[in-house]
């Protein structure tokens, strides 16, 4: 077994991961949430094409380029070249402008995707979060410390289980592909050690720990994976010679429910609020659980 004690690299024994992928039919795409709740696997084969809104991320990615880098070749080359013209600070800049451009469209995206899952026996509660994700291949960032805080969006993210520190524990994250995802590039999993308790310091495994053989996995542009927020992951470094480009959202399947000791709380939102005159209650009910009520008494100290 591999130990958890590093971030995987290249010199990491890792396995292809097995998935179930599942491509759209008339009505839908048929990814029943209790499978993934469950630990299973998904990609929507070309999710984010099949539903429209691929073409819109590139173009909003591509402003995002032109703005922070006008007149320069990367306006027009591949998006997964964008560390052949820019350095980590100018791919920095372009993340956070990318980020607000893809907001109102990331809301969309989340509806819709949601939208399209077969059965609809599980209303999911839609969360803020967007996580747009540039990786240039490691060699290529300038100090990786100075960029500490981008761990997961700009640089690679250690061994983790996200309701440690903030998220639902029926939570179902979506990362969904905008340049190709290959071995060496994209996310590690230890689907072995899929709710096992495990010792961490709040937000990164600690070491010494038996997690299983890692696998990772390869998603073409528009893919989009499924996978139950407590599954242990972490970012893979980029050891290609691509940056590699996702868009993240998340969801909870159901009523959200936390972890009695996470270290963080994000809400949940009910969908079936948003856009009517009832919208500021949309988070009523993640902000009336235990996680929630914590979260407010914090804030008034």
């Amino acid at each position: 077994m591999n130990p958890p004690s590093s971030r995987p690299s290249r010199l990491t024994p890792v396995r292809p991961a097995t998935l179930h992928r599942v491509g759209p039919t008339p009505a839908g795409f048929p990814v029943p949430l209790r499978r993934v709740l469950a630990g299973d696997l998904f990609v929507l084969t070309g999710g984010l094409r099949h539903l429209g809104h691929l073409p819109d991320v590139e173009r909003l990615a591509r402003a995002a380029v032109a703005h922070r880098l006008p007149g320069s070749p990367a306006v027009d080359a591949p998006l997964d070249e964008l560390h052949r013209y820019a350095d980590t600070h100018a791919i920095e800049a372009i993340r956070t402008d990318l980020e607000t451009r893809l907001r109102p469209l990331g809301r969309r995206v989340l509806h819709d995707v949601t939208a399209a899952l077969l059965p609809r026996d599980v209303r999911p509660y839609v969360s803020e979060h967007l996580g747009v994700r540039i990786m240039p291949p490691l060699g290529t960032v300038g100090e990786p410390a100075a960029f500490a805080a981008l761990d997961g969006f700009l640089t690679p993210r250690d061994v983790h289980v996200d309701s440690w520190f903030n998220t639902a524990l029926n939570s179902v994250n979506l990362w969904m592909a905008v340049t190709p995802v290959r071995r060496g590039n994209g996310l590690v999993l230890h689907p072995d050690a899929f709710r096992r308790p495990l010792r961490h310091d709040g937000h990164t495994l600690l070491p010494g720990q038996d997690t299983g053989d890692p696998v990772d996995l390869s998603l073409d542009p528009g893919d989009i994976l499924l996978f139950s927020g407590d599954h242990l992951h972490a970012s893979q470094p980029n050891t290609t010679d691509a940056t590699r480009f996702v868009l993240t959202k998340r969801f909870s399947a159901g009523p959200p429910r936390y972890p009695l000791r996470a270290t963080g709380w994000v809400p949940y939102l009910d969908p079936r609020l948003l856009g009517t005159r009832l919208a500021p209650l949309a988070s009523l009910r993640s902000r009336l659980t235990p996680a929630g009520l914590r979260h407010a008494l914090r804030g008034r100290r």
